[in-house]
Order: C-alpha cells, then sequence, then structure tokens
C-alpha cells in the first residue's frame, strides 16, 4: 500500500495549511510531514523558521517561535506551560524543552490518568534568547531562561537561569566558555536585511 504523500520523509506542509491552522505564520516557514503539533492554535511560528519531521510540540499554554528558528529531527516542546524561541535560536536533535511538571511535595497524586482535582502540577516558562543553541540530548526544566547566545552542550541538564553568550556544559551544569556576540550579531543583521 502506497503512504499518501502528507506522510511521507521530507514532505514540507503547505504553507496555506499552516496559515490555516497555527495561531500565527511567517514568510518561508518550512514544516515538515510527520511532525505533531497540539493544539496548533497555540503555536506561532516566526519568518523562516524550520520544524524537522518528528519534531512533537505540545503547545499547552503557548509556544512562540520566532524568525529563522531550527528546532532538529526528534527534539520537543511539552509540560503544558509556555515557551517562547527567540531569533536565530538551533534546538538539536532530541533535545528535550519540559515547560511543566508534576509536583512531588505531597499536594497530589501524580500523572494524566489522575482527574485534575487530585492532581498536582506545576505549569512553567522557559525562554531561550535569540542565537540561543541548545545542543543534542540536552534537557531544559521547566522556568529557566537561556540568555542570548548562550550554548547548552549536547547531553546537559539545564536547571537554572544561563548569562548570555555563555557556553554551558557537563553535570552538574557549569559554565565552560564566552561566545563572542559581535559577527553573529552583524551577520544576523544582514540575514534579515536581505530577507525584508
Amino acid at each position: 500500500m502506497d503512504c499518501p504523500a502528507e506522510f511521507r520523509p521530507g514532505t514540507l506542509l503547505k504553507e496555506a495549511a499552516l496559515r490555516h491552522w497555527l495561531a500565527g505564520c511567517g514568510r518561508g516557514v518550512k514544516v515538515y510531514a510527520g511532525c505533531r503539533i497540539c493544539p496548533p492554535d497555540q503555536v506561532w511560528i516566526g519568518d523562516r523558521s524550520q520544524i524537522d519531521e518528528e519534531v512533537w510540540i505540545f503547545a499547552g499554554q503557548g509556544v512562540r517561535i520566532g524568525k529563522h528558528v531550527h528546532l532538529a529531527f526528534r527534539s520537543s516542546i511539552s509540560g503544558g506551560g509556555e515557551c517562547v524561541l527567540e531569533d536565530f535560536v538551533g534546538i538539536g536533535s532530541g533535545a528535550r524543552l519540559i515547560t511543566g511538571t508534576e509536583n512531588v511535595d505531597g499536594s497530589g497524586l501524580t500523572n494524566p490518568t489522575i482527574p485534575d482535582r487530585w492532581r498536582a502540577v506545576m505549569r512553567g516558562r522557559i525562554r531561550i534568547g535569540a542565537h540561543a543553541l541548545v545542543f543534542t540530548g540536552a534537557v531544559v526544566l521547566p522556568d529557566v531562561t537561556i540568555g542570548e547566545g548562550a550554548v547548552v552542550a549536547a547531553g546537559a541538564v539545564v536547571h537554572r537561569d544561563l548569562k548570555p553568550w555563555g557556553i554551558y556544559a557537563g553535570s552538574p551544569l557549569v559554565q565552560v566558555g564566552v561566545r563572542p556576540p559581535e559577527k553573529i550579531l552583524e551577520a544576523a543583521r544582514q540575514v534579515l536585511e536581505a530577507s525584508s
């Protein structure tokens, strides 16, 4: 049996469909079939951003994706809270952005099979500043801000705010370097001018 075109690898969803279903959709957006966006009316995607196959976005209280943002294969946003990815953010393959979690302080039962009135859930917010990179397999926990231009190494767990332009790695997470912003900001300025 031949697979429908919408489900074949490498198939881009039509921009008209994105504009119809999403809360907001910029120009030149690439969203590949095989990703999951739920509910789409809580997701905004800026100009020339790309969402690869098998990316899962569970929007919760809303997901705002800036311009020229890339979410790589099998990355995800989940947890029911809010997530903001500013312009030029890169999210690596398999990275997890977790915007909410179960409270384990004894104030309620845990897991989604329990009716809401007996659960204890914390919904938070993740904000990732412009030009920041979260590499393969990293996990970002609720109520974290990653500063502009910061880099999170592969496999790291981000449990606290990160300073702009810092490079972070390890477990526990530590700053291992600084990223110079000058050339990056100038290149971004030129890209935005060329694409407007």
